[in-house]
């Protein structure tokens, strides 16, 4: 449900004003990557942003084997604004982002165990585990990493030291159908972007692997984060406030900003007299806190449009798997409950608190991005992803990897819970932190 890179960082206006506009070319009923780009219906309660979605298609169809119909709807880019031309071209660099990360060659993989790799390649050891009781379930879809099991690997970056790394391909491609030695994680899109400018799309990466770090320790931990006062606000985010004003619904701002201190806004939107979606959740991460609160407020309305169209789960939500399973659940009116422990946050922070860090050079940015990580012993890892019909378009596709950080998980059981991350992180913040037994055992709502 999120917004691209393209609309999410403030960058170059010529670089962006050209590969933005390129992206067109991706969109043809007969032939294109993109077959259409319609606008979808926003209900009358709703802030009346433009939301759009490109369809993608089943790009099985000239890449067998890749990505079969099972994966029809679920490439499909959204983008979510004011302006609904540039909402439409949002929706195309997301579809973009997620056909790139479905395109591989196994050529380019080396088979190899991380023993045999040694320093070369990313360390297992980091990479985010389920708990012991989480792997004691029959029914667990992951396994422990094994640095004995041979697997494949892909050639990347250490964005600390410059260094050419080797990454396991299961962190960075989505439908890879994983062999015995994969299974210790489930494929997701966290860390992927699109942009004209490969800083800006590597900070982009970077910036949505810290939120959803963020997502994943507010909800499990039940964080009671600040809530938001707006007491400077800018004309871009005062236009997504006038355009909330006088709907059936709220949308409460919390500081969710992690020990990184990349500026992160969680937002929990209410409508009260909504019959089926009553409560759903959103997260933006962005070096200006102006622009995350914004991005915040936009994702909501997003995933409300989303969801209207989205068949409830079953009751089970051990069984959820699906990205809209949680979501759907917890938007129900009855368990508007689980999220007291936000809204009776008694916690407060100003917007004007929270520190603007964009220094408006896009290289720049990235390094302070790249130093706040490494400054809390996270290593961060870039693989470039650039397909040749991105190249046409002028557009650069990247998948951002920190393996220390929580990830965003949508199957209940797998959860990460074994992560030392998701216990260290709250005390950082000056929070309490929860026991594995005393953690949120309502799914995530956030899709």
């Amino acid at each position: 449900m999120r917004m691209s890179a393209i609309a999410a960082a403030a960058t170059n206006p010529k670089t962006e004003t050209t590969g933005s506009a390129r992206l067109a070319e991706l969109v043809s009923p007969l032939g294109g990557l993109v077959s259409h780009v319609p606008r979808l219906p926003v209900e009358p309660s709703e802030p009346p942003l433009a939301v759009f979605s490109a369809e993608l298609g089943e790009v099985s169809a000239v890449l067998p084997g890749l990505c079969g119909p099972e994966c029809l709807g679920n490439l499909d880019g959204t983008g979510t604004g004011v302006d609904p031309e540039r909402s439409a071209l949002v929706a195309v660099a997301e579809a973009l982002e997620r056909y790139a990360n479905c395109v591989y060659d196994e050529r380019q993989f080396r088979w190899a165990t991380a023993a045999e790799l040694g320093a070369e390649a990313l360390d297992l050891d980091s990479v985010p585990r389920c708990s012991a009781t989480e792997l004691a379930d029959p029914d667990c879809p992951v396994t422990l990493p094994d640095r004995t099991a041979p697997m494949r690997w892909v050639r990347g970056l250490h964005l600390g030291t410059g260094e050419p790394r080797w990454v396991p391909a299961v962190l960075v491609y989505m439908h890879l159908p994983p062999h015995a030695g994969e299974r210790f994680t489930r494929s997701i899109s966290t860390g992927s972007a699109a942009h004209p400018d490969p800083a800006v799309a590597v900070r982009g990466g970077l910036c949505e692997v810290i939120e959803r770090d963020a997502i994943s320790i507010t909800w499990l931990q039940q964080l009671a984060l600040p809530r938001l006062e707006l007491d400077t606000v800018g004309p871009e985010l005062q236009r997504y406030l006038d355009l909330t004003a006088g709907r059936d619904l709220t949308i409460h701002l919390f500081d969710a900003t992690t020990d990184v201190g990349i500026p992160t806004v969680y937002a929990v939107s209410v409508a009260p007299h909504h019959p089926t979606c009553h409560t759903v959740v959103a997260c933006a991460t962005s070096l200006d806190p102006q622009v995350a609160a914004a991005k915040a407020i936009c994702e909501t309305v997003s995933e409300r449009v989303a969801l209207h169209g989205t068949p409830p789960p079953g009751d089970d939500v051990r069984e959820f798997t699906g990205v809209a399973d949680g979501a759907a659940y917890m938007s129900d009116p009855q368990r508007a409950g689980a999220f007291d422990f936000l809204l009776d946050s008694p916690a407060r922070r100003r917007l004007s608190e929270m520190p603007a860090l964009s220094t408006g050079d896009p290289v720049a940015d990235l390094r302070l991005v790249a130093e706040r990580l490494a400054a809390c012993d996270l290593d961060a890892y870039v693989v470039d992803l650039t397909p040749d019909e991105a190249l046409r378009t002028g557009m650069s596709v990247v998948r951002a990897v920190v393996p220390g950080l929580q990830p965003l998980s949508f199957s209940y059981r797998a959860r990460y819970l074994g992560h030392p991350r998701l216990y260290r992180a709250p005390l950082r913040m000056g929070h309490p932190s929860r026991p594995e037994a005393e953690l949120n055992a309502w799914p995530q709502p956030f899709a």
